[in-house]
């Protein structure tokens, strides 16, 4: 043949000379076979030959470079000419790598910027944070004062979430901010893109020259004004107040908090001017101010800490709170002052960071596994695939090529499926990416983070691919061992061939189904306890509840006709058609307010001090009726509770800590605090949760709102709930024209408590719903590795199992011998499952709750569960070959 002799004729004359005619035969055998097989079999045979002919050709001729790229040209051509004639086996890879590559991507990126990436600042490196706690005023004073001597300069904010009013009247129109220093955004760095930062001689009390001023973010600027640099000069109103817009920020600076996007910043000073006879600035028992510093060029993390407990004395001295017993005092006067590296950014208590980076890790290790699991599918794939290819292995290593080539040329086949499925995942991460920081968020609050690709992303998504490359590819590569020159092209030796694999491929197959077991177990787990935190019963019926947040401005009511305001509001919402009821407290149960106090039961024995802690809520008459709740002994606030004696209700964790369950009524509770409080107990009511499921029922007591200036528990903030016995569409119009009646200077917000309740299983409602998705997703992929491997194992033993057919084997046999190896490899699978289980659960027990890290119930469910899957894969082969004819199966 011609074209053999031309293809022969491309290798070197000295190949050709130790070959020789057996080289021609060879050649010549081949192409009859694949001629006999079709047009498209001759032509994939002379697709990767002639290449290997001509790459031999031009080694001798070409020097050292040229040959690695032709070498490199070559083999990358003769790959893709493989995974083209093979399109279900690349398609197939190339998606279960997207999928796991993306998902591990996505979750990268969120981690990356949640927790690696550095604040878009200058030198981030050199930025400290005061204690990750919050801070009064006074203290951010004396530390102004002394910053010279102790740091570069230093800067302070209101921590999150600091929302301002755009409204003028009516429906609040809510915008994310902060109070900042003057110097804040000269210490981190930051210039303005148009205008100019907030100054120093802009934070005074009053305004500075140019009046209250205030800095902007791009974006919102773009979206308020129409356009960035528009918005210069232009009046904005901030709960009613006017402020002139000086400068617009850089698009990638949203504050310095992780998780926060801060679009609008005042001066710290200003704070006065919008809350009024409320200020915080002079108090020094209000923390809500977070520092920041930035260390001189030569200046270590010690040194700066050192200098600071020095002058530590003098600061605590002039800012002792006041009131407070000798102990706490003393104990205030000798805490010190820790600082922290900030590069990072600072993330507050119960803010996106502390919430979400165990869970999120966590789920990255879930997806990770399933990674590796589509990788363990595709190296099954792989190793089908390299079988069906051993005639071409053998042709090519008769024909001269080593083994290192031929592995070099599967390697470089992986390494163009993983790349393909690389890309398809960092274009899936862009998409998914964005959908996973929504599931951070609630329906109150967004979460914010910047998903921009960097080269962590770029590096990270790199080692994923070339990660999968060679889990997937590996396996394949080193099957070339096994492949003969001679023996290979013999018939017989496919069995032999085929069969030394298929323990490679069980063993990948077990590995699978042990992954996913865990992954099934953690699955379990993490969806059991967010069933437990949204079925456990909260003490009070949070059924068609809806809360009006209400913000009396300090101008529009004087302290002492704070309440009667409240009462007027609350009785205006309660007269709407609609509403059942409507009562007014300082907090709604379940929300991020909380107030507590440390006191003494009269008569009863004292104590420890971190047992005296209770919840205090300031409630009117009827509150307990609207949600639900039932007074068990003593009675409801009166109207008559107005006295100059205060009254109060506890429930009935209170009267077990305090009093160990015997009756409390008629009882004095006295604040340990001198002066703070001082009530008489009038009532029992039964127990709730106060603010989280997880902390469940804690000591509480409850006051009447007239009360509420108690101890300094005052401010302008309150809230109406109301029982609802129509739709919220067809009664919140009717509710906000009615408060525009009764308060026209109100500023309110509505939201449905059952958007509160879900807020505070966020994380475990993410951990569950992304682990039950990769949980499911690996145990499908455990059991196609089940399919896979059982219909290949029937496949090699096809003439086997005719001849027991044959014999008087029936297909009901059939069917339990195949089933058989099976459950063995589903039974080894499982007991790697176990181990791994129970390994792994040290790491989730705190995420978990209602239910132990190495639940039995739990364990024998997901194996249960897993054990049904795979011998249902399996059964699929061993129905379809206990169907066969054996007489045709001998004949084929």
């Amino acid at each position: 043949m011609k074209l053999l002799d031309w293809v022969l004729a491309l290798y070197p004359r000295d190949f050709r000379g130790r070959f020789g005619e057996g080289m021609r035969t060879a050649l010549n055998e081949d192409y009859r076979r694949a001629r006999s097989r079709g047009r498209l079999a001759a032509l994939l045979f002379l697709t990767t030959t002639i290449p290997h002919a001509l790459w031999f050709g031009l080694v001798e001729r070409l020097p050292r470079p040229a040959t690695i790229h032709a070498f490199f040209t070559i083999d990358t051509r003769d790959a893709v000419r493989a995974l083209a004639a093979t399109p279900i086996v690349t398609i197939v890879s190339v998606l279960s790598l997207a999928l796991g590559i993306g998902a591990n991507t996505a979750l990268f990126s969120i981690l990356n910027s949640l927790v690696i990436k550095q604040l878009p600042v200058r030198a981030p490196e050199q930025l400290v944070v005061l204690d990750r706690t919050s801070w009064p005023n006074p203290i951010w004073e004396q530390i102004r004062e002394r910053q010279h001597d102790l740091f570069e300069s230093a800067g302070a904010w209101s921590t999150a979430p600091t929302t301002f009013n755009l409204a003028e009247s009516g429906r609040v129109e809510p915008v994310n901010g902060a109070y900042v220093s003057g110097g804040l955004f000269h210490m981190l760095g930051i210039d303005a893109i148009a205008g100019r930062t907030i100054t120093p001689a802009d934070d005074v009390r009053g305004g500075g020259p140019d009046g209250l001023v205030a800095v902007i973010s791009s974006r919102f600027g773009q979206s308020r004004f129409g356009g960035a640099r528009d918005a210069l000069g232009r009046q904005l109103t901030l709960n009613r107040v006017r402020f002139t817009v000086v400068g617009i920020l850089p698009p990638g600076f949203l504050g310095p908090e992780v998780g926060e996007a801060m679009d609008v910043f005042v001066p710290l000073a200003s704070e006065a001017a919008i809350r009024g006879r409320e200020s915080a600035l002079d108090f020094r028992n209000s923390w809500w101010l977070q520092m920041m510093a930035r260390l001189k060029p030569d200046q270590s993390l010690d040194q700066a800490m050192a200098a600071l407990n020095a002058a530590r004395p003098a600061i605590r001295e002039a800012t002792m709170p006041l009131g407070g017993s000798a102990e706490s005092r003393a104990r205030y006067f000798n805490e010190p002052i820790s600082l922290f590296p900030a590069a990072t950014g600072v993330s507050p208590p119960r803010g996106l960071r502390e919430r979400f980076e165990q869970p999120l890790t966590i789920i990255m290790m879930v997806v990770a596994a399933v990674l590796f699991i589509a990788c363990a599918n595709i190296a099954n794939l792989m190793l089908a695939r390299a079988t069906a290819r051993r005639h071409e292995l053998s042709v090519r290593l008769a024909l001269g090529a080593s083994r290192l080539r031929l592995g070099c040329q599967m390697f470089i086949e992986s390494l163009i499926l993983a790349a393909g499925g690389g890309l398809a995942g960092l274009a899936l991460a862009e998409f998914g990416g964005p959908l996973l920081v929504r599931q951070l968020g609630s329906d109150l609050s967004a979460a914010t983070l910047d998903l921009s690709i960097d080269w962590r992303v770029l590096g990270f998504t790199a080692a994923a691919s070339l990660g999968a490359t060679f889990l997937f590819g590996l396996a394949p590569a080193l099957g070339l061992g096994r492949v003969q020159p001679n023996d290979a092209m013999k018939e017989q030796s496919r069995a032999v061939a085929g069969e030394s694999r298929l323990g490679l491929r069980n063993a990948l197959v077990a590995a699978q189904v042990g992954l996913s077991f865990a992954l099934v177990v953690g699955a379990g787990l993490f969806v059991r306890t967010f069933a437990t935190l949204t079925t456990t019963p909260l003490g009070f019926d949070p059924s068609n509840l809806l809360i009006v947040g209400a913000d009396a401005t300090p101008d529009s009511v004087t302290p002492e006709n704070k309440v009667a305001y409240a009462q007027r509001v609350a009785e205006a919402v309660a007269a709407v058609p609609g509403v059942a009821r409507a009562s007014l407290s300082r907090i709604t149960p379940m929300s991020d307010g909380n107030t507590t106090t440390g006191v003494q039961l009269s008569g009863a024995t004292p104590l420890p001090p971190e047992e005296r802690t209770v919840w205090i809520n300031f409630i009117e008459q009827g509150w307990f009726e609207t949600y639900g709740m039932r007074v068990i002994a003593g009675r409801d606030f009166a109207v008559s509770d107005t006295g100059a004696e205060a009254v109060a209700v506890v429930n009935q964790a209170f009267v077990r800590r305090f009093a160990n369950g015997q009756n409390v009524i008629g009882q004095q509770v006295t604040s340990v605090t001198p002066g703070r409080l001082n009530a008489l107990i009038v009532g029992v009511v039964n127990d709730s949760v106060y603010r989280t499921v997880r902390l469940g029922v804690v000591p509480t007591m409850y006051l009447p709102v007239s009360r509420a200036s108690l101890g300094g528990f005052s401010g302008s903030a309150f809230s109406v709930t109301a029982k609802l016995t129509s739709p919220r569409a067809l009664v919140e119009r009717n509710i906000a024209d009615a408060i525009g009646k009764a308060a026209p200077d109100l500023a309110f917000t509505f939201r449905d408590y059952n958007d509160q309740l879900r807020a505070t299983v966020i994380q475990e409602r993410l951990v569950a719903l992304m682990s039950g998705f990769f949980g499911a997703l690996a145990m499908l992929l455990a059991a196609l590795g089940v399919y896979g491997v059982t219909a290949y194992s029937v496949g090699r033993r096809r003439a086997e199992i005719a001849v027991r057919m044959a014999l008087g084997a029936s297909s009901r046999r059939v069917v339990r011998l195949v089933l058989g190896r099976v459950a063995m490899l589903i039974l080894a699978g499982a007991a790697i499952g176990v181990a791994l289980s129970l390994w792994a659960a040290r790491f989730v027990g705190a995420l978990l709750f209602g239910v132990g890290a190495r639940d039995p119930v739990t364990l024998v469910t997901a194996a249960a569960i897993l054990v049904s899957v795979g011998l249902f894969a399996g059964w699929l082969p061993a129905r379809t070959v206990s169907r066969l004819d054996p007489t045709t199966a001998l004949r084929t």
